[in-house]
């Protein structure tokens, strides 16, 4: 006797297929949704209105700190327009504990310079035919975060909270040396340290946060550290957050880095979590 007759064994093979297409069909519609949900923050992100075109000029700079000031002018600010906004892609190797892996993220970032937010969106190579999705949010003061397995699945979904809040305006302070007039906007001031160190303060939305910029000798920034809140639930504490600067292209007038190296120092012990590569960057102005 066959273990499987022929009616049974079609009815079977129909069973799987119309479980496969339904799994299929649920999967494309969370990613539907979480596509359109990442269009409308786009949206918001890239919104420029009331925001005016201003070409930076060296009376500008003269109220900084000298270091400040020197790196400005070889990042190449004077003379140039305001960035009110940013455009950019990034892949390198990224791991989120030390014990892991490296693996090759794709990532976009759109950035807001003259409204301080920033959306960065990527793909996760986790799970094996499997589409692993993240997005994090910094908008009008307040940051979230989420990672959803098939685009549908969440398996991390932050919202809105104190620390997170501040750890997403460290994170867009940090990033600066992408979008260097920024370091002339209002709500960014500067103290400085010595030499080769000065101090960036950020208030924004009731929010006051501070990084240390490092410079060699010839005034490109070679590094950025801030204590820096690591993750957001109760017993999360800051921690210093390093970035090293180790590679820098002009693109389109601008001398900003496109190699870095972004690192979680835990009990001495440095943790270089993401190695970024960044190309396709677009300003906008």
């Amino acid at each position: 006797m066959e273990f499987f007759s022929n009616h049974t064994f079609i009815k079977w093979g129909v069973g799987i297929a119309v479980l496969v297409i339904s799994v299929a069909s649920i999967f494309s519609l969370g990613k539907y949704n979480f596509d359109k949900q990442i269009e409308e923050e786009i949206n918001l992100i890239t919104n420029y209105e009331n925001t005016e075109n201003y070409i930076v000029k060296e009376e500008d700079l003269e109220s900084l700190p000298e270091n400040v000031q020197k790196w400005l002018v070889k990042a190449g600010v004077v003379g140039k327009p305001m960035i009110k906004g940013m455009y950019l892609k990034q892949t390198g190797e990224m791991k989120l504990e030390p014990e892991q892996k490296y693996i090759k993220p794709m990532a976009k970032q759109y950035i807001n310079v003259a409204n301080p937010a920033y959306l960065w969106t990527v793909d996760l190579p986790m799970i094996p035919l499997i589409n692993t999705k993240g997005r994090d949010l910094f908008y009008d003061g307040k940051g979230s975060m989420t990672i959803k397995l098939g685009s549908l699945i969440s398996v991390v979904n932050e919202e809105s909270n104190y620390k997170l809040n501040e750890s997403s305006m460290h994170r867009f302070l940090l990033e600066i040396p992408w979008y260097p007039t920024a370091a002339l906007e209002d709500y960014i001031s500067w103290e400085e340290i010595d030499d080769l160190r000065a101090k960036a303060i950020m208030k924004y939305k009731g929010i006051e946060i501070e990084a240390t910029f490092f410079f060699d000798n010839s005034g490109m920034v070679e590094k950025v550290e801030a204590i820096r809140y690591k993750g957001s639930d109760e017993n999360s504490e800051r921690e210093r957050c390093i970035g090293d600067l180790l590679e820098f292209e002009t693109v389109d007038g601008f001398l900003v880095p496109v190699k870095i190296n972004i690192s979680w120092i835990t009990d001495e012990e440095k943790f270089t979590w993401y190695k970024i590569k960044t190309y396709d960057i677009k300003y906008t102005y």
